[in-house]
């Protein structure tokens, strides 16, 4: 099998083998085409977010611009419309947490129930803070208006643009070489 053909960092050749059909080792790049191809979980544009999202927020996420506080603004509102509805569905009700399923063992072996094996299932239940929860985004949104008020305050946006210019002279210089016709110059 052949050897790698990448240097070391002290400069000596690689002394792994090279990966079929490459001629570099794993650790060098070798098949890292087929490697990465496909890769479900690879960080795409927008997907941060936009997987956690219904479709109405998604399309609101489209039209927000990132790195500002208005932007953190909308999301922070978007989390608290969410928090509202969830306490009016749920109240304080308990709410499946998790659930975790294990193959039911004696002695190393599976137990088989018609040929199917039988699983302990746990589920785990708790009430939801949604008042803290609630609380937590309500402060925050007021925390965010108060950095944009500073920020504003601070950084006005342009005026508006100039529509008339009125400009009334008081006191003219007189026109030295204007003929004295007693009007004025």
């Amino acid at each position: 099998m052949a050897h790698c053909g990448a240097k070391t960092r002290s400069g000596e050749p690689c002394k792994r083998h090279a990966v079929p059909g490459s001629s570099k080792c794993k650790l060098h790049g070798g098949a890292a085409s087929k490697v990465n191809k496909g890769n479900k979980h690879a960080a795409k544009p927008g997907s941060i977010y936009s997987q956690f999202l219904t479709d109405a927020e998604n399309d609101m996420l489209a039209s927000i611009e990132l790195g500002r506080v208005d932007d953190e603004l909308r999301l922070t509102r978007i989390r608290l419309m969410r928090a509202l509805a969830r306490e009016n569905e749920h109240g304080n009700t308990l709410e499946a947490d998790s659930e975790k399923r294990e193959p039911v063992e004696i002695d190393g072996k599976p137990v088989m129930v018609d040929g199917k094996p039988v699983e302990k299932v746990t589920i785990t239940t708790k009430v939801r803070d949604y008042v803290g929860m609630i609380d937590r985004l309500t402060a925050r949104i007021e925390s965010l208006e108060r950095t944009r008020a500073e920020l504003l305050k601070a950084n006005p946006p342009e005026q508006l643009p100039v529509a008339r210019i009125e400009i009334e002279v008081v006191r003219g210089r007189e026109n030295p070489k204007a003929p004295d016709d007693g009007a004025p110059a």
